[in-house]
């Protein structure tokens, strides 16, 4: 009798967990699509041009995507990348971290959200700014930004584009390297001192390792404001960045 039960525990266990595993998976794709179907609405399509004049435009409607959530405060797009989000920050009564595990409608679970800390100001103005995102194995989210250590991508696709509700902004992606895992801002004290912007370049252009590609053409004075697009490797204590600098 005794065994029988045990039995019947742990079958029970077993469905609990494979029924879990079914919903985490559902939900997951459901707010993948939900992002997918957000990005459709707000885009038109690119000109495969490398001229940014000649680049067309998102239409961002900010106001929609307020009511959907208030912590909205920018997009983020790559053309020709899957990357074409919502950009976060949590609010006062949020914890620094919330959009680590909170989806652009404030559900808890993943894919979660691009978002900033709280130290980096919404109009971009900072001299550093830092997006998170996860590294998604299917490929969504800051996934495709792994790409940007492949041969010629960053040459084929120098670009991002921030649409924030006062214009848009863009920056010309001059490196992608694996880094160490402390939080960029604080470890350089919010980069009050700007010298510390080509302190941060210049620990960049010195890593040496196969995944680490920098185009030294691109040249970054204390004055630059910078993008930092940050998102997790295999390895948990590494980082993976993208960075540009501000030229519009």
């Amino acid at each position: 009798m005794l065994k029988k039960a045990l039995k019947w525990i742990i079958l029970i266990v077993m469905a609990i967990f494979v029924l879990s595993a079914i919903t985490v998976s559902i939900h997951r794709t459901y707010e993948i699509q939900k992002l997918a179907d957000l990005a459709e609405d707000m885009s038109q399509s690119y000109n495969t041009s490398e001229s940014i004049s000649e680049n067309e435009e998102l239409e961002v409607d900010f106001s929609t995507l307020k009511n959907l959530n208030p912590d909205i405060y920018a997009w983020i797009d790559i053309p020709n990348s899957k990357i074409s989000f919502p950009v976060l920050q949590s609010g006062e009564n949020r914890k620094e971290d919330y959009y680590l595990h909170h989806n652009f409608d404030g559900s808890y679970g993943l894919p979660a959200s691009i978002y900033s800390q709280k130290q980096n100001a919404k109009d971009f103005s900072d001299p550093v700014t830092v997006l998170y995102g996860h590294n998604m194995k299917d490929g969504s989210m800051f996934a495709g930004l792994h790409r940007y250590s492949e041969g010629d991508y960053m040459l084929e696709n120098p670009y991002v584009y921030i649409y924030t509700e006062s214009g848009i902004l863009v920056y010309e992606i001059f490196a992608a390297v694996s880094y160490d895992d402390r939080l960029i801002l604080e470890a350089f004290s919010d980069f009050k001192n700007t010298e510390d912007v080509v302190t941060f370049t210049e620990e960049l252009r010195n890593l040496q390792g196969d995944a680490d590609m920098v185009d030294d053409s691109v040249a970054v004075q204390e004055e630059s404001q910078l993008l930092v697009l940050s998102t997790c490797e295999k390895d948990r204590d590494r980082r993976f960045l993208v960075v540009g600098k501000r030229i519009r």
